[in-house]
């Protein structure tokens, strides 16, 4: 119980921190500028490989896991203000973190997750309008109860029987995707003033959120057929941003994001190599997301 609790805040506490201090905060001061931000996406890969690689002593998933949140903790005192240096290591510490936090999970964990992914986006929704510039207490908080329930975990072993033999990299060709889509679109509405769905509709998409994540448990399909579904709902959000429909927006779009990412956490946590899956977080976490960015400031879409 105790540890379904702590791996629980462990995710959401940090996906929270990647949603409104990597992803909106830092991208927002540096006013998205990609040259800038190159030295967070080059550490961001190099802590992904880093935290599938053998280590000396310290070798288990959760003695990684402190390591890159205490890193993270003592970088965000620092918070907005970092120089090269500085940037490539929060990119090197949220890397490491990526497939580190899924490699924790089973894939029949789905309570905990689902609980995690609940608060994380419940966090991030809410706290979604605050000033990019004023979030250093946020990266302090969220990062010090990621880091205090890493330490309640800290004896805690990692399941290998419950997963599956590693799958073809094609099979996670369709996670690139959906990621891709979903950071271009949100990378592109949040930045449109027709489109400011978060301070409008905040608990609606609070509650959205959380029926997608339900939504995605109950309804047992293979994945196939999950991906399907995946794409429609990817088309019925798109279409609503062409068309500026704000409302039905922050209906289909959180649902979208919700039901989606519990397919993609869910399909990770199954990979039974660390290395493996590190090297699979690059595409599926940083270059998806990075594509998304630059795609979202060409208007290419939009």
């Amino acid at each position: 119980m105790r540890n379904s609790i702590a791996l629980s805040l462990l995710l959401g506490f940090e996906l929270s921190y990647y949603l409104l201090i990597v992803q909106t905060g830092i991208v927002a001061h540096y006013n998205s500028d990609l040259i800038t931000l190159f030295p967070m996406f080059a550490g961001g890969v190099l802590g992904t490989i880093f935290a599938g690689k053998p280590w000396i002593k310290y070798d288990k998933a959760i003695h990684k896991i402190i390591f890159a949140l205490s890193l993270q903790l003592l970088l965000s005192f620092s918070y907005p203000n970092y120089n090269f240096f500085t940037l490539g290591l929060l990119g090197i510490s949220v890397g490491m973190m990526a497939p580190l936090g899924i490699y924790l999970f089973k894939a029949k964990q789905q309570k905990e997750l689902l609980f995690a992914l609940a608060l994380a986006y419940t966090i991030g929704t809410y706290s979604f309008t605050s000033v990019a510039d004023s979030r250093e207490i946020m990266a302090i908080t969220l990062t010090s109860i990621a880091l205090i329930s890493a330490y309640f975990l800290k004896n805690y072993e990692v399941d290998t029987n419950s997963k599956d033999v590693s799958h073809t990299m094609f099979s996670y060709l369709p996670l690139v995707l959906w990621i891709l889509l979903d950071s271009n679109l949100f990378e592109t509405i949040s930045r449109h003033s027709n489109l400011d769905i978060w301070s409008k509709y905040t608990y609606t998409i609070i509650f959205f959120h959380i029926f997608g994540l339900m939504v995605a448990r109950k309804i047992d399909l293979d994945i196939k057929q999950q991906h399907k579904i995946i794409g429609l709902l990817f088309f019925f959000s798109y279409m609503l941003s062409y068309i500026e429909f704000p409302l039905l927006l922050a209906i289909i779009y959180p649902f979208t994001i919700s039901y989606y990412n519990v397919i993609v956490f869910t399909t990770l946590s199954k990979e039974l190599s660390l290395a493996r899956l590190s090297f699979i977080m690059i595409f599926v976490g940083w270059i998806a997301s990075g594509l998304g960015l630059a795609l979202a400031l060409s208007h290419l879409l939009h």
